[in-house]
């Protein structure tokens, strides 16, 4: 082939627009030139990847260079300003140069004066492509490092921060740290509070825009709070005060992973955190429990959730207390709302038209009461330790079963695997439960009024009443009090401040 007479195409490629070193605009005359110094022919317009890493989309995978590859064109020569611009790993470098020589094409490259129509100029290229990938490795490695060290001395390295938390000046040096947004910590403890209590993702969404809270970015209105922004927010673990760790943005699935100590277990900033780290553990187990599918809109249940789970079959037939189901009873004068023992022995118990009843009672019973949430909070560190270790073992044994984790990984596992061991082995006393008020400065009454929605009257009455255990009763009796007869309520503890006596009332005003 006379050199002379080839026919070339011009392909470039940056990461970033603003690299004026090797900017598009002088790959492309770099390009050019070259070819008119061999008097060679440009055959088509350049084809350019802007603002495409060579790191992690391989040549392929890029739109200009596919339209390079499906140009009808005939072209003989690929021109490209350096080895990297088309790929920094050996063998993308090596499979595109074979996809262009099935094509009768070949590469030839400005800066660095490779032209592989030689056999030496494609030993020359391929050297090249080895080095360019050990660099690109060893400044990945490099930025992988700093963003650790950063990370793990409490350094903001930029990102998007959720609701709730900004970044401010580093008291103790140079750059920036994570911090609480006073302003929005409040209402993001508010979001988990509901989420504990039982309340859906897209109820908590509904109460954001309704209430007219800003947004992260200060938008407000009836569609400004998404659904799948407030799962991600409830999901952060900097709740927890945990931070997100994934230094080297080597996976799209970024911040899975939280800074752990040399134990491997989490590392929690007690500044950072909106609520204790059993709290948002619990919260994910409510967050990842399964919805249950839903059903055809004609065949869905017509009537209330409220009591939900709290009512419980206490027929003889069973050893001890069984669930009762909702679903509906009755056809001639239409369906009555009931509950239905679905419990073995074929007990078939059922209670109906009596949610009324049970919310009266429970309104009686408990209506002029503060409200509590029962919340599990650990005070031990070794019992918190323990659990830690036993998630972490948990998430390790999954990445090693992975058929994508490679052999270097496993090895380093098995290292971090005794120490774990040893953590989750460690004696420790049981962690102490403790009632923690939630909107304490409301009665069940008025919380009651204020709900909303199923979803939350179920929660409220929930707080209060542990279950309704129903017996039966004599055939025929259908009148309220027949029915209040059948059924057992197990409360839970008030935990109530019991009223100061007029003796103590006397004292704290000679107090003051």
């Amino acid at each position: 082939m006379n050199k002379r007479a080839l026919r070339a195409v011009i392909y470039c490629r940056i990461s970033v627009s603003n690299e004026e070193s090797v900017s598009i605009e002088r790959q492309v005359e770099s390009a050019t030139k070259y070819a008119d110094a061999y008097g060679w022919t440009v055959v088509a317009k350049p084809f350019i990847d802007d603002g495409v890493s060579a790191t992690h989309n391989k040549p392929e995978d890029r739109r200009a260079w596919r339209e390079l590859l499906a140009s009808k064109e005939r072209f003989d020569v690929v021109l490209i300003w350096k080895v990297d611009r088309l790929a920094r790993r050996t063998l993308d470098f090596l499979h595109a140069h074979e996809t262009l020589q099935e094509r009768g094409a070949s590469l030839a490259a400005v800066e660095d004066r490779i032209d592989m129509t030689s056999p030496q100029g494609e030993a020359f290229a391929t050297i090249l492509a080895v080095f360019g990938q050990m660099e690109a490795a060893t400044l990945r490695s490099r930025v992988m490092a700093a963003r650790d060290h950063l990370l793990r001395s409490g350094r903001y390295v930029g990102g998007a921060l959720p609701y709730g938390f900004r970044k401010i000046a580093n008291p103790d040096g140079p750059g920036y740290i994570i911090a609480q947004d006073k302003a929005q910590a409040p209402v993001l403890r508010e979001m988990a509070d509901r989420t504990l209590e039982g309340n859906s993702i897209y109820s908590t969404m509904r109460w954001l825009n309704d209430a007219g809270i800003p947004t992260k970015t200060g938008r407000t209105g009836t569609d400004a709070w998404r659904y799948n922004t407030v799962d991600r927010l409830m999901r952060n673990p900097l709740l927890a005060g945990m931070v997100p760790h994934n230094p080297g943005h080597v996976s799209k699935r970024r911040g899975e992973d939280v800074v752990r100590d040399e134990n491997g277990l989490p590392v929690v900033d007690e500044a950072l955190a909106v609520m204790p780290l059993d709290q948002w553990r619990a919260m994910q187990a409510k967050l990842d429990e399964p919805t249950p599918r839903r059903q055809p809109r004609a065949m869905r249940r017509k009537h209330s959730g409220v009591l939900s789970g709290l009512v419980w079959c206490g027929d003889p037939k069973h050893d001890e207390p069984v669930r009762m189901w909702r679903g509906t009873v009755g056809s001639g004068t239409g369906p009555r709302p009931a509950y239905t023992c679905g419990g073995p022995g074929g007990c078939h118990q059922t209670l109906s038209n009596a949610e009324d009843l049970i919310v009266a009672r429970f309104l009686a019973e408990r209506g002029d009461q503060f409200r509590l949430t029962m919340v599990e909070e650990a005070h031990n560190e070794q019992s918190i330790q323990a659990r830690e270790a036993t998630i972490r073992l948990g998430d390790l044994w999954r990445e090693v079963v992975s058929d994508t984790t490679p052999p270097e990984r496993v090895a380093e596992i098995m290292a971090e695997v005794p120490r774990l061991k040893q953590l989750q082995a460690t004696p420790a006393e049981p962690s102490e439960v403790t009632l923690r008020a939630v909107a304490s400065d409301r009665t069940y009454a008025e919380e009651w009024e204020a709900a909303e929605t199923d979803e939350q009257r179920r929660a409220i009455i929930g707080d209060a009443l542990d279950r309704i255990v129903v017996r039966r009763g004599a055939q025929g009796a259908w009148t309220d009090a027949a029915k209040l007869a059948r059924m057992e309520f197990e409360w839970h503890p008030a935990g109530q401040v019991e009223p100061p006596t007029d003796e103590e009332l006397a004292a704290w005003a000679d107090a003051d």
